[in-house]
């Protein structure tokens, strides 16, 4: 099974218990920790296929049971998102296989070739048979040597078009494990991966900085006008976000209506500048009607930034919790702000 990361804040972590245990309760499920990682989920909010059917589940009055919460552990947690990226690899070691099988055939063919020309090669020398028996064999032998050459040369060329088909498949499983379905921002585990491989370079000059974004007020936005205009403006959250970001910069969707923006090489200056941009981009966005285009409703973000501490050794979770500390400052201060974690 694969291994699910989190990066929640104390705090953070603290209000998901909270909310979790309630969530179980008021559903009469059994406490067990494959109902609770199930629930954890759907609250953190960033597993759009599971809070799917747990959405409609609930939206069609029916009663959540242990047995759902097991086919939904298995169905979307278990592998988390690794199913389409495993079957593509075992395909690809199956042609590899099948290639090997055709190599040891050929390899046997041409054992065979060589030893009837040795065997020509001394009927010549030491055999009173006329040369044309000779030939006749040798050409019998060519023959079917060129034959199997044939054979051998058709194979090669359709593993290699299959080659080329599990490669790209492979390659587009990956990406899409790596990505959130809503937006086609990297997600959480995206995320993680792009934080390991910044911080496992050689020779860092510049520390990479973290930005943690919650949408102001979002729960008002889904009760009042429903969960469609709400992902509505996750999507135009995430759009402005990838739009103020560039080079080696990694915009993620976080869960639910948080993101985070990765930014390699960035002192925390800049850093701070790229925050406020974005908030100030965010700050112009209008969600408008589709059929009258009239307003519905402006969106603001707050935003947490931290500067990874290589002087501590700082564990990544760690500069996760400050951000986010500094996060829910900017809403305790009145939220569309940014604040950096000193």
């Amino acid at each position: 099974m694969a291994t699910l990361k989190y990066f929640e804040s104390t705090l953070r972590s603290k209000e998901l218990l909270k909310y979790t245990i309630s969530f179980i309760g008021n559903h009469r499920l059994s406490a067990n920790p494959i109902n609770y990682t199930v629930c954890y989920e759907y609250l953190l909010g960033g597993n759009l296929g599971l809070n799917q059917v747990i959405d409609k589940a609930i939206s069609d009055n029916s009663p959540l049971t242990d047995q759902m919460m097991g086919a939904w552990f298995e169905a979307y947690l278990s592998g988390s998102g690794q199913a389409d990226v495993g079957q593509s690899q075992a395909d690809l070691m199956g042609v590899i296989s099948k290639l090997n099988d055709f190599v040891t055939v050929a390899e046997k063919d041409v054992n065979q070739f060589n030893q009837a020309l040795r065997s020509s090669e001394n009927e010549l020398a030491t055999s009173k048979n006329s040369l044309e028996s000779v030939v006749a064999d040798l050409l019998l032998n060519t023959r079917t040597m060129q034959v199997s050459m044939e054979m051998m040369k058709q194979q090669m060329q359709e593993s290699k078009q299959e080659i080329t088909y599990l490669k790209e498949r492979l390659e587009k499983a990956t990406e899409e494990a790596l990505t959130d379905p809503l937006t086609s921002l990297t997600n959480r585990k995206g995320l993680a991966k792009a934080i390991d491989r910044v911080l496992l370079e050689e020779d860092i000059k510049i520390y990479p900085c973290l930005l943690m974004l919650d949408i102001d007020h979002f729960k008002k936005i889904n009760d009042s006008f429903g969960h469609l205009l709400g992902d509505r403006v996750i999507k135009v959250v995430a759009n402005t976000v990838g739009n103020q970001i560039k080079g080696k910069d990694t915009a993620a969707r976080y869960g639910g209506e948080e993101f985070c923006v990765l930014l390699p090489e960035t002192e925390p200056g800049d850093a701070v500048k790229v925050a406020e941009n974005i908030r100030l981009a965010i700050e112009k966005t209008r969600i408008n009607r589709s059929s009258d285009n009239q307003e519905i409703c402006r969106v603001t973000i707050s935003i947490g930034v931290a500067r990874y501490n290589p002087e501590v050794n700082e564990p990544t979770m760690s500069m996760f919790e400050r951000a986010d500390n500094a996060l829910y400052q900017s809403k305790n201060e009145g939220r569309n702000r940014v604040t950096f974690a000193e």
